[in-house]
């Protein structure tokens, strides 16, 4: 007489492949959204980094069009703070404040949502022509801590 229906070993072996591949598909699906997670972050502070040199080149420039001197808002070394829309610098404890969102989607220090990011603006005078500056970005997800940093040559080549 012939069978043909499973057996309960047999049923067994089949629930835990099905469960397996399920496992592996949510372990796979998680992961995939972390990284995804992790490269939008990594994406913003690349942004925010090269913006905060793009604001001290323009304050740099706007400084030459209305005849001062290049670097005259930088008192000595140090680190700053410093917002898009702006034309002066920050410098002192506030340099740890940490950006916010704005309803328009942009970064700012006064108005939006809290953000896990810290941009800090490293500006060394290396000759009377020519100045480092170093964009620093900083951020923390779940529980590790983050950096990413540009730097620019700025000169007085005018």
């Amino acid at each position: 007489m012939k069978n043909s229906g499973f057996t309960l070993l047999e049923t067994i072996v089949a629930v835990g492949l099905i469960v397996t591949g399920l496992i592996s598909s949510l372990a796979l699906i998680n992961t995939s959204l972390v990284y995804v997670s992790n490269i939008q972050d990594r994406l913003v502070a690349a942004n925010l980094a090269m913006e905060g040199i793009e604001v001290i080149r323009n304050i740099r420039d706007n400084n030459w069009h209305q005849g001062a001197a290049w670097d005259r808002w930088l008192d000595e070394n140090g680190i700053y703070r410093v917002a898009y829309d702006s034309t002066t610098i920050v410098r002192g404890e506030d340099v740890n404040a940490p950006l916010l969102l704005d309803n328009n989607g942009f970064y700012r220090y006064y108005v939006g949502a809290i953000t896990p990011f810290v941009r800090k603006i490293s500006i060394s005078k290396l000759h009377d022509y020519e100045m480092l500056v170093v964009s620093e970005v900083l951020w923390q997800r779940r529980g590790k801590d983050y950096k990413l940093s540009a730097e620019e040559h700025l000169f007085n080549w005018k």
